[in-house]
Parts: structure tokens; C-alpha cells; sequence
């Protein structure tokens, strides 16, 4: 509020005096004086009012005026002065002995200036400013006697109720009286809706108090008010984002706006390569948090952009960034390791192993860095190097079962101290019975020092936990084969295969076919048919959304779509049109089909009731294992179709099945391609018909399918 302001009226009061005593140049002076102070000169003002004086020193007015001056430039001796001058010139008038006061608090004088202004109040028991002031100087000392000069106050000047009841909030508040504070705090609310600083402080109070909900109210309606606030809907969107709420749909809208205000605003481009991150966007995560300016000073967002950049195939650009990072960051040890692991992923195997040994040169206890130089030398041959490693960090830590089972399987897969190896995974076994990869590495052990019945009730445990793992099925694949249980062995190998990289298949393609030579010829059909029904996901309720494009006579009509099978055979596709508004439906229920009709221009509503039946028939066939459920492989392990029923399921080169067609006589043609894996269980992603004269495609949305069985892989008993 604003206190002191020289008014025309004052300045011709002075004049008049001033012209009654002759002194025109008192007069000048003073004039002079508040030109300069409304100028911002305070020194100069300061010193026409000192000449002013000199030439008429009985002026009280213009002691005053330089006193406020005074104090206003920190002149506290000069003001001292001249308020003594003003109470002793005039002792009567509440408005000096306020001014007084305030030269008295100024000068470290509290109790002077607390008796000045009750001195004043007690004058004229309507100065407000000796309440407001008295509010004042009480407000830390004594927060309820603050308050009660304050409601004075508000006796006085109802049009100041948003300030002093927000003032009174502030008080309530010390005292920590928050449903007193929250009340006047509606007051000021209710006086001046548009007096922002007490709404942000009910704002705050509804988030201590944990009413997240009132909270958001309250910043809606300021954002009302502060549309172009960046910090307000950072701020609003973290709320959202909070656990108390966790709307991040919700949350995106405000850092949307934030960001469409301030494209750099780090809070914004955080929080939005978040939401970016959850829905794995990670080129659109990226995309954010470049451009964010927190990025030049947080080695914490530059990492977490590598990793962006790592999750969307950018590699290189991961490693520049790193490089650049770690050249401005030098000491920073995780910017280092993740380096090292870009270097690693890309192939640069021996400028990983180099920044790690720098790593480590300057951090030796850098555990993670550490065990990644153990893991990286022991993968590349380096046994000497991955073991002083592994025994470095056990030095350290002796209980790591980590590091335990790490060692012990490194030296038993190059046939090295199988004793100690034992030994070690034994204990990494002890601390985690339950741990899949430690029995697997315990049965790998009992297989190289010969003990195969141990190694096949080991390996069989740890395929149990851990089913998609490759390198545990070969493992069951070498004890199995090396047991002379050929035909186990083969399915181990399979499986292996199927859930390894292509690039890692050589081992399991040259096992199988040494295994293939030791089956009879005879059993490879019910061999083949054990490997696809593991993985195909007959039988099991599943449904899924799907595109269908259809060709009729030339012309191309394209429609959404929703398949689902319900066990044991029932099966319904539903074509949608408009708005999701089902179009047409076909439905195998108890054995029979219920279909709905449909006229189509040149197409024979009998032709089309027949080919939409069958086509239905072999979807439902397909979903609930029938079409594989009969017939054999003919032609032994060469052979690439299975066959029986009037069908035939080809395998593609990776083993996986390729298509599905009857026979000639049916004059239908089905095509499945493109699996997919969910939940360890092929899926085609496109099946395709061929009929005379139409054509029809199916593509399931694998984004949108609804399908919660798991396939949990074993060995046959």
C-alpha cells in the first residue's frame, strides 16, 4: 500500500507559506528538490531540501518531506534529526508522531517506535496508519496482538479487506491456526478475486492438507488469470502426475501448454519425455529433452537422453552425446560407465574395455564398471582379466551371489577349477534357491564334471523358473543329447533356436542336424508336431482388434474388425463399419454358425454365404488347434509341410509355421505370416485367404489384443 505521496494541495500549502515569508528562494530550492526526487536523484533531492531548511528552518512541512527521503535513501542520523525537530514543533498532530515512529523503528529504536505510534492512535483513535504500522512492528514478536491492530485496521479502511485479511492469514498461519488462516484467507479471496498472492496461498494450503482435488480447483481458476504462467502449469501438471493423482493423461495437457509457451522449459520437456518414455516413444522422449536448457547443465538428463537415443537404434548419437558429455564432465563416473556401455553395444569392444580400465583407474570400488570389465573380458576369451575382476569385487564382497555365480559359471564352462566353481555357485544357490539362472549354472557345472543325473534334475529345475531363456534350453539340449535322450534333446535345441537371436542360431542349427541322424526317420513327425503345438496358442481364449481388406471383382473395400475365440471352439468375427458400429457377424457357437447376411454388388448372396462360412470355419479351426490336430509330416526331417484333413501347415526357414492351405479340391487358399510372439505363443500377424474372384487379409493389431495366457515352457517327463 502506498504511503507517502506529495499531493498539489501540499505543494501549494508550501508555496503559500513560503510566498507569506518573502522567501522566493526557499521556495525554488524546495521545488527544485522534489523535481529531482520524482526523478529518481534521491541525493540531489536530498540536498535542495537541506538548502531549503538553511533558508527557512521553521518549516515543518518541509522537514517532513526530507525525512521520508531520508529514510527512504538510508539517511537514518539526518531523519532522526528531523522527526525530534517535527514532534517537538508539533506534538498534537498523530501523523508525526507516526512519522516519528518510523524513524525510530529505522534506527533499531523498537520500543521508541511501538510508543510513537500508540502515542498517535491515542491522538486520533481514527489513524489507520498508526494501527497498520503497530500491526507491523508486532508481527514477528507478537502475532496475535499483530492481528488485533490489523482488524482495527480493517475497521477503518474496509477497502483494503483482500490485503489485511491476507495479512492476517500470513499471521494465523505463524501461529500455525490453519482453519483461521484458510478463512481469512477466503475473505481476501471473496474481497479481490483477482489479488493473486492469497490464492496461491489457499492453493498451497489444500496440497499440505492433502486435498489435491480443492488444490487443482483453486490453480484452475488461476490459470484463468495467468494464462501465459509457464511455472503455474508445470506445477499443475506435476500434480497430476503426482501418486496422490497419477492422471498423466491429464498431467501431459498442462506440460503441453507449458511447452507450447517456453519450447525450453526443462520441467516441461522432463516430464513430457516421461510420458513419452511410458508409452516406449522414445524418439518422442528424445525429441523433447533436446530441447530442453536444462540439458547443457544436468549430467542427468544427458544420460537419460543417451538412453533414448540407445532405446530408438540411434547409437551413434547416444555415444557423440556421451563422448561431448564426458569431455564437459570429466569426473563423472556414470557418464563414463554408460559410455562404456555404448561402446559395447555398438560393437567396439575394445574401446569399452579401454574406458572402463580408465574408469576404474580412478574409481577402483566402481562395482557396476568393475563387473561389466569382468563380464566383457570373460565374453572376449580373457579369463586372467575377468577373474582378477570377479575376485576383486567378491574381496569386497564375499556374499554377492551376482559375482559368485558369475565366476563359478565363467571357470566350469571352460572346464577350469570345477571344484571351486561348484563351490561358488553352490554358495550364489544357497543365498537365492530360487533363482533360475544359478540352477542353471549348477546343473552346467554337475554335466562338465560328469555327474549327468544331477545335471538333468538341475537343468530340468532351472528350466522350470526361467523357460525363455536360450542359453538354459542349450544347456538342456547338450545334458539331454549327451545322456543319449535324443529326442529331448532335439526339442531343446528347437526351443533355443526359436528364442535366440538369428545371428546365434549356427550352434543350435548343428546340433539338430547331428540329432536329426540318431531319430528314426519315423518319429520326426510326431517330433515336429510336440515343437508347434508348444508355441501355438491353440486353444486359449484370446481376442484382438484387426484391419480386413478384401478385393471383389477389382475393387478394394477396407474395414475394422474384431476376432475372438472362446474355448473349446467358440469363434465369432465381427466387422465393423462407422463409428465401431458393427456392420456384419459370423459366429461358430455349439457347433453350428450363425452368420448374419449381406448383399454385395455382383457377388451371389449364396457364393458369398459359402466362401464368408468357410474362411470363418478355417479362423476357427486355426484358434482352436484343430487344423494341426490331425495328418502327419511327410517326407521325415526334410520334409517342410504337415499335412492331413484337407490341410497343410509349411514351416518357414526358422522353424515357425508359414502357412496354412487346403487342399486343391476346396479351391481355397490360406496364408499365415509374419508371427509374432506374445507371452513366449506365436501369433500370425497377417492371415490370408485366396478364393476365386476374392481375395481376403486379415492383420491383427498386436497393440490391441487381449490375451493373458503365458506359455511356460518345459522338458517332457
Amino acid at each position: 500500500m502506498k504511503r507517502t505521496i506529495l499531493t498539489a494541495l501540499a505543494v501549494c500549502l508550501f508555496a503559500a507559506g513560503v510566498s507569506a515569508a518573502a522567501d522566493k528562494e526557499a521556495y525554488l530550492h524546495f521545488m527544485n528538490g522534489m523535481v529531482l526526487e520524482r526523478q529518481g536523484n534521491y541525493d540531489s533531492a536530498l540536498q535542495e531540501y537541506k538548502r531549503t531548511l538553511l533558508l527557512d528552518p521553521q518549516s515543518v512541512f518541509v522537514y517532513k518531506q526530507a525525512l521520508n527521503l531520508a529514510l527512504r535513501v538510508g539517511k537514518v542520523e539526518d531523519a532522526s534529526r528531523w522527526a525530534d525537530f517535527v514532534v517537538k514543533s508539533d506534538s498534537s498532530t498523530a501523523d508525526n508522531w507516526v512519522l516519528y515512529g518510523n524513524v525510530r523503528w529505522a534506527s533499531g529504536d523498537m520500543p521508541g517506535a511501538g510508543a510513537a505510534y500508540e502515542r498517535a492512535a491515542a491522538l486520533d483513535e481514527n489513524n489507520h496508519e498508526a494501527f497498520y504500522q503497530l500491526a507491523s512492528l508486532w508481527s514477528s514478536r507478537d502475532p496475535d496482538r499483530s492481528v488485533g491492530y490489523l482488524k482495527k485496521y480493517l475497521e477503518l479502511k474496509p477497502d483494503d479487506a483482500a490485503e489485511i485479511n491476507y495479512q492476517i492469514a500470513v499471521l494465523h498461519n505463524m501461529k500455525g491456526r490453519y482453519e483461521e488462516m484458510k478463512r481469512s484467507l477466503l475473505k481476501s479471496k471473496e474481497a479481490d478475486a483477482y489479488y493473486l498472492q492469497p490464492r496461491y496461498m489457499l492453493a498451497n494450503y489444500y496440497e499440505t492438507k492433502n486435498d489435491t482435488a480443492a488444490a487443482l480447483g483453486e490453480y484452475s481458476e488461476l490459470l484463468e488469470l495467468e494464462s501465459g504462467n509457464v511455472e503455474l502449469y508445470d506445477h499443475v501438471g506435476e500434480l497430476y502426475a503426482s501418486p496422490a493423482v497419477s492422471r498423466l493423461d491429464e498431467a501431459e495437457k498442462y506440460f503441453l501448454k507449458a511447452w507450447e509457451l517456453a519450447k525450453s522449459d526443462p520441467v516441461a520437456c522432463f516430464w513430457l519425455s516421461v510420458i513419452s518414455e511410458q508409452r516406449r516413444d522414445f524418439p518422442g522422449a528424445a525429441a523433447y529433452l533436446e530441447g530442453s536448457s536444462g540439458l547443457k547443465d544436468d549430467a542427468g538428463l544427458t544420460l537419460r537422453l543417451a538412453y533414448y537415443y540407445t532405446q530408438s537404434g540411434c547409437y551413434d548419437k547416444a555415444i557423440a552425446m556421451l563422448e561431448t558429455s564426458a569431455k564437459r564432465w570429466p569426473d563423472n563416473s556414470e557418464i563414463a560407465y554408460f559410455l562404456a556401455l555404448g561402446y559395447d553395444d555398438t560393437g567396439k569392444t575394445e574401446k569399452a574395455r579401454a574406458a572402463l580400465r580408465a574408469l576404474l583407474a580412478k574409481d577402483p570400488d566402481h562395482a557396476e564398471a568393475r563387473m561389466q570389465y569382468a563380464v566383457i573380458s570373460e565374453r572376449e576369451g580373457d579369463m586372467p582379466a575377468a577373474e582378477e575382476s570377479f575376485r576383486r569385487l567378491l574381496a569386497k564382497d564375499p556374499g554377492n551371489a551376482n559375482v559368485l555365480n558369475y565366476l563359478g559359471y565363467s571357470l566350469a564352462d571352460r572346464g577350469l577349477k570345477l571344484e571351486e566353481a561348484e563351490a561358488l555357485i553352490s554358495s550364489a544357490v544357497a543365498k537365492e534357491p530360487l533363482n533360475g539362472a544359478y540352477m542353471d549354472s549348477m546343473a552346467w557345472v554337475k554335466f562338465r564334471r560328469g555327474d549327468l543325473a544331477a545335471a538333468r534334475a538341475g537343468i530340468k529345475k532351472a528350466v522350470g523358473i526361467v523357460y525363455d531363456d536360450p542359453v538354459i534350453w542349450a544347456h538342456a539340449g547338450e545334458i539331454y543329447e549327451a545322456g543319449g535322450d535324443y529326442r529331448t534333446a532335439w526339442l531343446a535345441w528347437k526351443n533355443s533356436r526359436l528364442l535366440d537371436k538369428p545371428a546365434k542360431r549356427a550352434a543350435a542349427d548343428s546340433h539338430l542336424k547331428a540329432l536329426q541322424k540318431k531319430i528314426p526317420a519315423a518319429e520326426a513327425d510326431g517330433l515336429q508336431r510336440a515343437y508347434l503345438g508348444s508355441f501355438l496358442p491353440a486353444g486359449q481364449e484370446f481376442s484382438s482388434f484387426a484391419k480386413v481388406e478384401a478385393r471383389l471383382r477389382g475393387r478394394t473395400v477396407k474395414f475394422d474388425a474384431i476376432l475372438h475365440f472362446s474355448p473349446p471352439q467358440d469363434f465369432s468375427l465381427t466387422v465393423m463399419g462407422p463409428l465401431m458400429a458393427p456392420l456384419w457377424r459370423a459366429r461358430f457357437s455349439g457347433g453350428g454358425l450363425e452368420m448374419d447376411s449381406m448383399e454385395l454388388k455382383e457377388i451371389d448372396p449364396g457364393a458369398f454365404n459359402y466362401w464368408a462360412a468357410l474362411i470363418t470355419g478355417e479362423l476357427r479351426d486355426w484358434f482352436s488347434g484343430r487344423t494341426l490336430a490331425g495328418g502327419r509330416l511327410d517326407g521325415g526331417w526334410g520334409a517342410n509341410c504337415f499335412s492331413g484333413g484337407g490341410k497343410e501347415v509349411c514351416l518357414d526357414d526358422d522353424g515357425t509355421p508359414a502357412e496354412v492351405r487346403p487342399d486343391s479340391e476346396r479351391k481355397l487358399h490360406f496364408l499365415t505370416s509374419r508371427y509374432f510372439m506374445r507371452n513366449l505363443y506365436l501369433f500370425p500377424y497377417v492371415m490370408e485367404f485366396e478364393l476365386p474372384r476374392v481375395s481376403l487379409k486379415l492383420t491383427l493389431d498386436a497393440a490391441q489384443m487381449n490375451f493373458n495366457g503365458v506359455n511356460k515352457l518345459s522338458l517332457p517327463d
